[in-house]
């Protein structure tokens, strides 16, 4: 009881800062233990193990992932173990549940599969899917300068990088990996052989067009700076990753703005000009490009970037002529995944992220996609779960299993988190004690005294179980 007043008085000075805030729109991790738990030595990303049929992430230190292809589990033993985990009171009482073997697909637990929930962020998985299926994954995102139709006139052109380091790229990260240092200085040198010194910078965003927010987002988590704007341009130093640093109202301009001062740096004196057009045949002075779009899309579901998904996502459909609107892109991405099969009966996906309300996906449906990741059936998609964050090692699951009754599981769990106020989810994979993938899909909707903090460790202890089954047939 002791313990539990503690933590209840670590909670409201918590929401006294406003972390919960944070946490809740999956802005940083949670729960409340982040500042004092140990982190438990776990594999490095690329060497821990996903599927049977999961091939190594590219680039990858491992030669292999380990094919965790152990013994069939036995459905009733599986039902049996957790059966304790499913009736802990910060659960809701309608908890929406999927457990099937990883690699045959058979489910082995299941409850209110088919009833429509609020799945918050893990609609990331859907759409995650959909980005992997539709864009080259192994190809990057390229900002590049060209020429622009005045003497003086260069012109920036968004190509979809919203993590652009205002300073020089950082090759081992995918968040900065490209630097506006290093393209200013190709563009200063090409206009200094040019015997140019002075240059207005025009803006061409004709690539992937959109709003800047997604129609149904509230307009007071945007502005407090929970999520960014969604862009095709946008610097690594003003993503939605730090509380003391607001998202800027434009990512553009903002980009625009850093590349003329990095201009500067390189001699070239330079000034923001308008919106244009590049010309088709202009010459390009510079060019600087992202990480693959594989470890893009891996950085986004892992620290759950509402607006670097909605962004990809929208690229996505840019890609196959559709529209950059909200109602578009959520329609273009509920088509696809039909077209691949997916019975999509109760989906209704307000934006592609999960951060609107009025989304609701089946738990099923997110098994049913995840399945074609660990089964082999679809190699794009088992690509990006290799990337999705690792329970108590990085991204959202970044201090997550790492409690006496679930850290047992730490190192085993790969999955996508969710949370609003009313809403704690978690989705992904788990290699069981005796080494066997399973696919998992866990969605609470009901709002706790405790808020999301009871709930998410019930979840945890449940995926936990999971892990120490051992339950062969």
């Amino acid at each position: 009881m002791g313990k539990r007043i503690a933590a209840a008085a670590a909670a409201v000075v918590v929401l006294a800062v406003g972390y919960e805030t944070l946490d809740v729109y999956d802005v940083v991790p949670g729960p409340l233990t982040r500042a004092s738990a140990e982190h438990r030595a776990v594999p490095e990303p690329g060497k821990t193990r996903v599927g049977p049929s999961v091939a190594p992430p590219s680039p990858a230190k491992a030669t292999a992932i380990p094919a965790a292809d152990g013994p069939e589990q036995d459905a009733a033993k599986v039902r049996a173990k957790v059966a304790a985990a499913l009736k802990k009171p910060d659960l809701a009482k309608k908890l929406g549940v999927v457990v099937a073997d990883g690699k045959t697909g058979d489910v082995l637990l299941q409850q209110h599969e088919n009833s429509a929930m609020t799945p918050a962020s893990v609609t990331k998985l859907l759409s995650g899917w959909v980005i992997a299926n539709t864009l080259d994954m192994s190809k990057s995102l390229t900002t590049k300068v060209v020429s622009g139709s005045s003497d003086n006139g260069i012109v920036l052109v968004a190509g979809g990088d919203t993590a652009l380091n205002p300073g020089k790229g950082d090759p081992e990260h995918v968040n900065g990996h490209a630097g506006l240092a290093d393209l200013a200085a190709q563009v200063a040198k090409s206009l200094q052989k040019q015997g140019k010194t002075s240059v207005t910078v025009g803006v061409d965003t004709s690539y992937a067009p959109g709003p800047l927010t997604a129609k149904h987002w509230d307009p007071g988590v945007v502005a407090a700076g929970y999520t960014a704007r969604i862009a095709q341009l946008g610097l690594s130093t003003e993503r939605a990753t730090d509380p003391a640093r607001p998202t800027p109202a434009d990512p553009v301009a903002s980009t625009q703005q850093a590349f003329v001062k990095a201009l500067a740096k390189q001699g070239i004196t330079a000034k923001t000009g308008a919106h244009t057009r590049a010309a088709k045949d202009a010459t390009v002075l510079g060019k600087v490009e992202s990480s693959p779009l594989l470890d893009v899309l891996g950085n986004a579901l892992q620290t759950s970037d509402n607006a670097m998904i909605e962004s990809l996502a929208r690229q996505a459909a840019f890609h196959e002529g559709v529209g950059g609107s909200t109602a578009e892109v959520a329609a273009f991405v509920e088509r696809k995944l039909k077209a691949a099969g997916i019975d999509m009966k109760g989906v209704k996906l307000a934006d592609v992220c999960g951060l609107s309300s009025g989304t609701t996906i089946p738990p099923r449906v997110l098994s049913d996609v995840l399945l074609t990741g660990t089964t082999g059936k679809n190699k794009p998609f088992a690509e990006v779960l290799t990337r999705l964050s690792v329970g108590a090692y990085n991204g959202t699951l970044d201090n997550r299993f790492m409690q006496p009754t679930n850290e047992s599981a730490a190192g085993d769990v790969r999955a996508k988190t969710g949370s609003l106020t009313d809403v704690a989810s978690l989705a992904g994979t788990v290699i069981t004690e005796d080494d066997r993938v399973l696919v998992f899909v866990v969605i609470s909707n009901a709002a706790k005294s405790w808020g999301p903090y009871g709930t998410r460790a019930a979840i945890d202890d449940f995926v936990a179980d999971l892990q120490k089954c051992g339950c062969s047939k």
